[in-house]
C-alpha cells in the first residue's frame, strides 16, 4: 500500500485589504470637520464683534439740526420757481460716517435752462464752482454744503448734463437699502475700509474707488465680509455687471473705458462706474483685504497719518536713500489743488529718470491740504560721465549736428555715440534745482525736503 500523502496546511483565512493612507476613518472625518466647524463659528464670531467695535467707532449719532434747517431755507427760497431741494450723496442714503457731514444738495429744475444761473439769483451768499455745469458751495455751523442744480428726470436717457444722473444714482441705492436696511452699516464699514487702506476717491489725484462704486459692490456681494472676500480673490480684471444689462459687459462697455474693474452702471448700462479706478490702486485695494482677511486687526479701519519719520522708517533700505517732499497747494479747490501737486511731482519722477537716477520706490499721498510725497534711490552717486546715443551715420546733416555738438563721438553698429559729463552725479541737487523749475512752480505754491 501506498502511503497516503501528507495533508496539506490549513489554508490562512484571506487577508482584508490594506487600508488607504488617504481614506481616514469615518470618525476622524467627522472629528476634522467638527473642529474645522467650530474655528470657522469662532472666527465668524471674533469678526463680527471686531465689526461691531468699528461700527460703533464710525456710525452717526444722528444728523446735525443745520442741515435740516438749510434745506429747508433753500426749498422757501425756491418757491415760485418750479424747483425743489432735497439732500443727496451719503446724507440721502444714510451711509455717511461718523464727522463726515459734507452735504450735497440737488436742486431738482422741472425744465432745462440756464439752471447755474437761475440758482444763483437765489444763493446771493455761495460761492460759485465752475464745472460740467457749475454748482455753489457755502459753509454753515463748520459744515460744507455744495448746492447742484439738476433736470428732474426719472431716466438716464432724459439726462442734458452728467450731474443730472446723481439723483438716479441715489434713489437706486435708497431703494436696495429700504429692501435690506442692514446694508447701509455694511456699506459704512466698507467706505471706512477703503479710506483707511487710501483708495477711497475717484478724483484725478486719487483714482481710487468712489462711494457709488462702493454703493453698488456692497449692494452686489451682499455684505461688508463678503465683498472683502470677493475683492481678495478678484483676478487681474474683473467683470460685474449688477443689472444683469448685457450678454457680454466687457464687450458692451466703451474699450476706452476699460479698467481693471468693470462695474456696469445700472442706472447707465452703457457706463463703466468704476473706469477712474487704476491699476496701481486696484492692486491696493485687494492686498489689503488679503491683508484683513490673514490677520483681522481694527487698524485696518484707521487711517495712519503718515509723517516724514515714518516714511523714511517704512522705505528704509540698506544703500539707499528716502527722501521725503513736502508739497503745499495754491489756494485753489481742493481737488484741482491737488491734482496739481500730482503733476508737480510727477514731472519731478520724470527728470529724475531723465538723469540717469534709479527710482525704486515712490508714492504720494494728500490728505486735508496737505501733500507728502516719497522716492527712495540708491545711495551710491554717478559715474562722472554718460553715454548718449545719437543719430545714425546715414542721417547725415543730424550725425553732422551731433559730432560738433559733442566733443567725444565714436561710431558703433552705423550709429554715433557721445560720451558727456553729467550735470547731476547726487539727486539732493538736481531735487533742489527741480523745485525751482516752472513746470513746479507753477502748479505748488513751494516744494521742501523734509
Amino acid at each position: 500500500m501506498r502511503p497516503a500523502p501528507p495533508s496539506a496546511p490549513p489554508s490562512a483565512p484571506p487577508s482584508a485589504p490594506p487600508s488607504s493612507p488617504s481614506a481616514p476613518p469615518r470618525s476622524s472625518r467627522r472629528a476634522r470637520q467638527q473642529v474645522n466647524c467650530r474655528a470657522r463659528a469662532q472666527r465668524n464670531q471674533q469678526l463680527r464683534t471686531l465689526l461691531s467695535t468699528v461700527l460703533k467707532r464710525i456710525k452717526p449719532d444722528g444728523l446735525p439740526p443745520v442741515i435740516e434747517r438749510v434745506l429747508a431755507e433753500l426749498n422757501e427760497c425756491l418757491a415760485g420757481l418750479d424747483a425743489r431741494a432735497t439732500l443727496g450723496g451719503s446724507i440721502a442714503k444714510n451711509t455717511f460716517l461718523k464727522g463726515d457731514y459734507d452735504v450735497d444738495i440737488f436742486v431738482r429744475f422741472a425744465r432745462d435752462g440756464a439752471l447755474s444761473d437761475t440758482l444763483a439769483r437765489v444763493l446771493p451768499d455761495a460761492q460759485r464752482v465752475h464745472g460740467s455745469r457749475d454748482y455753489f458751495r457755502l459753509e454753515r455751523d463748520g459744515i460744507t454744503f455744495e448746492i447742484v442744480p439738476v433736470l428732474d428726470i426719472s431716466s438716464s436717457r432724459d439726462a442734458k448734463n452728467v450731474t443730472d444722473m446723481s439723483p438716479l444714482h441715489v434713489d437706486y441705492v435708497v431703494k436696495h437699502l429700504a429692501h435690506k436696511p442692514s446694508l447701509a452699516d455694511e456699506i459704512r464699514l466698507a467706505k471706512q475700509f477703503c479710506k483707511a487702506a487710501r483708495v477711497y476717491g475717484a478724483e484725478s489725484y486719487i483714482r481710487g474707488v468712489s462711494g457709488h462704486v462702493l454703493d453698488l459692490l456692497v449692494i452686489h456681494y451682499g455684505s461688508f465680509l463678503s465683498f472683502i472676500e470677493a475683492v481678495a480673490a478678484w483676478p487681474d480684471q474683473v467683470v460685474i455687471d449688477p443689472a444683469r444689462h448685457h450678454d457680454d459687459a466687457r464687450a458692451a462697455i466703451d474699450a476706452m473705458k476699460h479698467g481693471p474693474l468693470i462695474l456696469v452702471d445700472p442706472i447707465q448700462p452703457e457706463r463703466n462706474a468704476a473706469a477712474a479706478l487704476s491699476r496701481e490702486q486696484f492692486d491696493r485695494l485687494r492686498k489689503a483685504a488679503q491683508r484683513f482677511l490673514a490677520k483681522p486687526t481694527p487698524r485696518a479701519f484707521t487711517r495712519i497719518h503718515l509723517t516724514p519719520a515714518l516714511l523714511k522708517a517704512r522705505f528704509a533700505r540698506q544703500d539707499h536713500t528716502v527722501f521725503v517732499l513736502a508739497l503745499e497747494p495754491r489756494k485753489e479747490k481742493d481737488d484741482v489743488a491737488a491734482t496739481k501737486l500730482l503733476k508737480a511731482f510727477t514731472f519731478i519722477c520724470t527728470q529724475i529718470k531723465h538723469h540717469g537716477f534709479t527710482i525704486t520706490r515712490s508714492g504720494w499721498d494728500y490728505d486735508a491740504g496737505r501733500a507728502l510725497a516719497w522716492i527712495v534711490v540708491p545711495t551710491q552717486q554717478l559715474s562722472a560721465t554718460v553715454e548718449w546715443q545719437g543719430p545714425p551715420v546715414t542721417a547725415r546733416r543730424d550725425a553732422q549736428r551731433f559730432a560738433k555738438k559733442h566733443a567725444r563721438v565714436v561710431e558703433r553698429d552705423g550709429r554715433l555715440y557721445a560720451r558727456v559729463r553729467r550735470e547731476y552725479r547726487r539727486i539732493r541737487p538736481l531735487l533742489k534745482a527741480l523745485f525751482s523749475a516752472p513746470q513746479v512752480t507753477s502748479r505748488a505754491r513751494r516744494v521742501t525736503l523734509v
